[in-house]
């Protein structure tokens, strides 16, 4: 079945591998735990039963296996400049879609779209590698320098899994695009988050017969006072000139246990830390320690941290094979920053020029996703450019 995969969709090799997999789930579950770790058995059985099989039947022959169940397919002669364009498996949003593995392809707003939780975050880009990998070997293109397609496993909103791939592959990538929904901006930066997690311990009791002190929902109460109060310290000071300014939003709070008519015995709250670059992810939580010390029953530690990414026009030089090919099939280039955090702070804190780019996202945070055909086909050509030109012969 080799180059014939995904042919019973549409015979568009792109749009078919794309609805093929939309059909596997790759979500992280619903609940209060957010990460998923890279052996999760949903992933290993997205990518070692799906994913991989499929970069193999592109006839691509160069497959490196890294840590972390992830993996890379290099093209080139190796003799050159080293390109890497990487793309996640998790995908994290979208989590109430009614149909959230169908592949269906239906219209919106007068045009076909393909419908699939993750399509948008993930698999679109997914799908363009793999286009990106079948025309590479049936084209016979050849490439002077590295190219590596990498397959990244990280849902645990850290940089462990990019480190992991960084310190095995054979070669320093001179640039990492990463693969995401940014709406065709090429993301040059973004802010860092520090999850700072806040425990809070009392007593489980009867709601008929309240404590007159150390109920942990009041203290919760008075832990998200103060944090407001430090949320417009910190808002208050210098702020980037792109990446904006940073920030001690709480954005999940769960009680234990939850049983009827019971004030709750622990309590954990936690709280969103936007960093900016030069920022330190530790002093940040120590600072929110200190805004809630004297509060009993409260104990304050640092969570999972993504670092801040920015590109300085001053190095954007290597940026000129992604910019033209963007100019030539979309017409307009925008250098724009991504309002999340993501992954790109891990190859920059190593110096290696890192940015984002792909298809919009136009779906509603929890409900449907789907992605545009022609926004599909739009990023698989800009890719094909972008390779061709920053690895010319």
């Amino acid at each position: 079945m080799s180059g014939e995969r995904g042919a019973g969709v549409s015979g568009e090799y792109v749009v078919d591998v794309l609805a093929e997999l939309a059909r596997v789930p790759s979500a992280v579950p619903l609940g209060a735990d957010t990460l998923i770790a890279p052996d999760h058995p949903i992933l290993v059985n997205y990518v070692r039963n799906h994913l991989r099989p499929m970069f193999v039947e592109t006839g691509a022959g160069d497959i490196i296996d890294l840590p972390a169940g992830q993996f890379a397919v290099r093209f080139g002669d190796g003799d050159g400049p080293v390109l890497a364009l990487m793309a996640y498996t998790p995908t994290q949003h979208h989590n109430l879609m009614t149909d959230p593995w169908s592949g269906e392809i239906r219209e919106f707003d007068g045009e076909p779209c393909l419908y699939g939780q993750g399509v948008s975050q993930n698999k679109a880009h997914q799908a363009c590698l793999l286009d990106l990998a079948r025309w590479l070997v049936q084209e016979r293109v050849e490439l002077h320098g590295t190219l590596l397609l990498c397959v990244n496993n990280e849902g645990r909103s850290s940089h462990d899994c990019s480190r992991a791939i960084l310190d095995a592959l054979p070669h320093r990538p001179d640039l990492v695009i990463q693969l995401f929904c940014t709406g065709f901006e090429v993301s040059v930066g973004n802010r860092g988050r520090v999850d700072v997690i806040v425990d809070i311990t009392g007593t489980a009791t009867h709601s008929s017969s309240p404590p007159d002190q150390g109920r942990v929902i009041d203290v919760a109460a008075d832990v998200v006072t103060r944090l407001r109060e430090l949320d417009a310290v910190v808002k208050a000071r210098a702020k980037h000139p792109r990446l904006g300014r940073e920030q001690v939003v709480p954005y999940l709070v769960s009680y234990e246990p939850l049983a009827p008519h019971t004030l709750p015995a622990t309590a954990r709250i936690t709280v969103d830390r936007r960093l900016l670059p030069g920022t330190d992810p530790q002093q940040a939580a120590e600072e929110i320690a200190a805004a809630l010390a004297g509060i009993d029953g409260c104990r304050v530690r640092p969570g999972v941290t993504m670092l801040p990414a920015y590109l300085p026009p001053e190095r954007r030089d290597v940026l000129a094979a992604l910019d033209s090919a963007v100019r030539d099939r979309l017409g307009e280039v925008r250098h724009g920053v991504y309002g999340g955090s993501f992954d790109a702070g891990g190859p920059s804190e190593r110096g290696i020029p890192t940015v984002m780019f792909g298809v919009p996202a136009e779906g509603d945070l929890l409900g449907d996703d789907f992605v545009r055909l022609s926004a599909v086909r739009d990023e698989a050509a800009v890719l094909r450019q972008t390779v061709t030109r920053f690895l010319r012969k």
